[in-house]
């Protein structure tokens, strides 16, 4: 029953494409508080699992307090979900968008040594990727793990490069990282996010909120092998598509650089991560596991 409910169920995701993409602005506006609400009561595993992130960034509260937050987690999770099916809708294009520390994007795209994003589970995050392909005119692949449900998937990944942005999706073969090698040292961006790696590979431990956590490796590998920096972005859903993205100084990692250096520039963008999760606590969608 619960699997059913996933939101990466194909047939949910068919039914959310087709209202996001074609039902009325109101619909698509307000239903996610609707939706959200069932899916947090549907799902005791999750909600536990939201609630005990919630804990690690604002602490034990009272029970209704933190009842609250789980819910807008769930509710700001489906709204963001509505608005990147529905990117294609009319009223999508007249997106607001404000960009904190666009100096920093700018002068790591002139770098002109490609770029490698590092962003996490927060907020409409693949937006973040769309704002570059559309308005910084950049060649933006996303690396993300494969979800469960392959069709669930494909309704997705088809919305996204219908909007410039092309998909890779990785696992743990280690040949998996040489595509992204070359596009990133062709000039091209890579957006990875930090709170998820695939299952069997390298991780790098970095403190968040006080407890040990796991970021891949990959991305700072990747910075070291090519010379690319990386640049921390993340977003907040500011209302209907209306979202404001925090981009941070870049990091860069040299090239012989040892596992210490990779460890520190981790450390650097787990910080960078912390930061905005604390000011946007309801957003951070850290679902697994």
């Amino acid at each position: 029953m619960a699997r059913a409910l996933r939101p990466d169920n194909a047939f949910l995701r068919r039914l959310a494409y087709a209202g996001a993409r074609f039902g009325p602005r109101f619909v698509i506006e307000h239903s996610p508080k609707f939706f959200g609400t069932a899916f947090a009561l549907a799902l005791p595993e999750t909600r536990g699992r939201v609630l005990r992130n919630l804990r690690r960034i604002k602490g034990e509260r009272g029970f209704l307090s933190e009842q609250r937050d789980v819910v807008e987690t769930f509710t700001s999770y489906a709204a963001c979900l509505a608005e990147s099916l529905g990117i294609e809708r009319g009223d999508a294009r007249g997106t607001e968008l404000v960009v904190h520390g666009e100096a920093h994007l700018k002068a790591a795209l002139a770098s002109a040594r490609g770029v490698i994003l590092v962003t996490a589970h927060i907020g409409p995050w693949d937006c973040a990727a769309r704002l570059l392909a559309k308005d910084f005119s950049a060649d933006v692949v996303v690396v993300m793990l494969a979800e469960p449900d392959e069709e669930a998937r494909k309704i997705h990944d088809s919305v996204r490069e219908r909007t410039g942005v092309r998909v890779m999706h990785v696992g743990d073969h280690p040949l998996d990282s040489l595509p992204l090698l070359r596009h990133v040292r062709n000039g091209g961006v890579l957006a990875v996010q930090l709170d998820r790696g695939a299952p069997g590979g390298r991780f790098l431990d970095v403190e968040l909120f006080g407890r040990a956590e796991h970021v891949p490796e990959g991305p700072f590998r990747l910075a070291a092998l090519s010379g690319a920096p990386i640049v921390p972005i993340f977003a907040h859903r500011a209302g209907y598509f209306r979202y404001e993205f925090s981009v941070e100084a870049p990091i860069w990692v040299e090239r012989a650089a040892s596992q210490l250096e990779l460890q520190t520039a981790a450390a650097a963008a787990a910080r960078c991560m912390q930061a905005f999760i604390s000011r946007h606590p309801t957003e951070w969608f850290h679902f697994a596991n």
